[in-house]
């Protein structure tokens, strides 16, 4: 069995071990991360300044490339930057102490696929590097990856509060850039939500007063659309464009809207695998042309067996970027 807050690897379906340049100025950063990489990744070659790291990258080409943010001569930034104005193909996580979101955001602008803040390094690395190699953004938090213009991401969490401090953190920067947000759970979840929301200022329920904030039941939600164990299409499509004349009422033409939800969660709970996986690839398909920003929230608890170990790849798949809630 799995740790509670322990994920299964998403691997490369070709088995091609990712070839991985550090850069970061502490020699013991670099030896803790090497023995850390080594037994999943070729570390190829590690460096200790932001020059360094650029002829290394150029010499040996690696698939991933991890950027300490305070690095000498070249910085972090200035590095990625370079890396991406001489056309690097490698991928580029940021691996740093800086944990504020304007960090993230400003790494994200500017090309990196991945963030990982140190003090997470063991819990993180490994997936941040899974994730970016499969084209996936891997961030710490999601209010970035809104940002950036995602339009699906994951959130894996350990059903803890922390995972709801996450949540109501992402609904209420959500909330303050115009969107719709939109909560698909249980009690518990839609609860801890709102509460979080209420205790941080006197807003949500004038904000629920212009219909900018709606909660569904997620048990009720599916049985509008799930047929003989699958999801029906076109009730789908019918609750999307539900959603989106909401949008358009409440917020306007040119708003987002902010779904979070554990729909699938929940058939994953169920033992309906499949089932979750194709309600990801039907919501996938039918919101993408939307300015739709969709987080579906997973307990790691979902992932403990053999046959869910084998779906997490396909749950992953569906996502543009990752996100862990998890406390050490």
């Amino acid at each position: 069995m799995l740790s509670p807050v322990q994920l299964p690897r998403v691997r490369s379906s070709t088995g091609a071990r990712p070839r991985v340049l550090l850069a970061d100025n502490h020699p013991k950063v670099l030896k803790i991360a090497t023995r850390l990489l080594s037994s999943d990744f070729d570390v190829v070659g590690t460096a200790e300044d932001g020059r360094q790291a650029l002829a290394l990258s150029s010499q040996l080409d690696p698939d991933v490339v991890v950027l300490d943010v305070g690095m000498p001569k070249l910085d972090g930034f200035q590095t990625l930057q370079e890396l991406r104005r001489i056309g690097s193909r490698a991928k580029v996580v940021m691996l740093t102490m800086h944990e504020t979101e304007e960090y993230v955001t400003a790494a994200i602008d500017a090309g990196a696929q991945g963030y990982v803040v140190k003090v997470d390094m063991y819990s993180d690395l490994i997936s941040a590097i899974d994730h970016v190699f499969a084209d996936r953004i891997f961030v710490p938090s999601l209010p970035p990856a809104a940002s950036a213009g995602c339009d699906h991401a994951v959130l894996f969490h350990a059903n803890d509060d922390h995972f709801l401090d996450e949540a109501s953190r992402l609904a209420a920067d959500r909330l303050e850039t115009g969107d719709l947000v939109v909560i698909v759970g249980t009690a518990e979840m839609r609860g801890g939500i709102a509460q979080r929301l209420e205790n941080s200022g006197p807003i949500l329920g004038s904000i629920m007063a212009q219909k900018r904030y709606i909660e569904f039941d997620a048990a009720e939600s599916l049985s509008k659309f799930i047929r003989e164990g699958r999801p029906d299409a076109g009730c789908v499509a019918d609750i999307v464009a539900d959603l989106d004349r909401k949008r358009v009422v409440a917020c306007g033409p040119e708003s987002r809207l902010t779904l979070i939800g554990e729909l699938a969660a929940i058939l994953c709970r169920q033992g309906q695998f499949q089932a979750a996986v194709e309600v990801e690839q039907t919501w996938s398909r039918l919101t993408r042309d939307l300015p739709f920003f969709t987080v579906c929230c997973y307990s790691a608890e979902c992932f403990q067996d053999s046959k869910s170990v084998e779906m997490f790849p396909m749950v992953c798949a569906e996502h543009r970027a990752v996100s862990h809630a998890f406390t050490e």
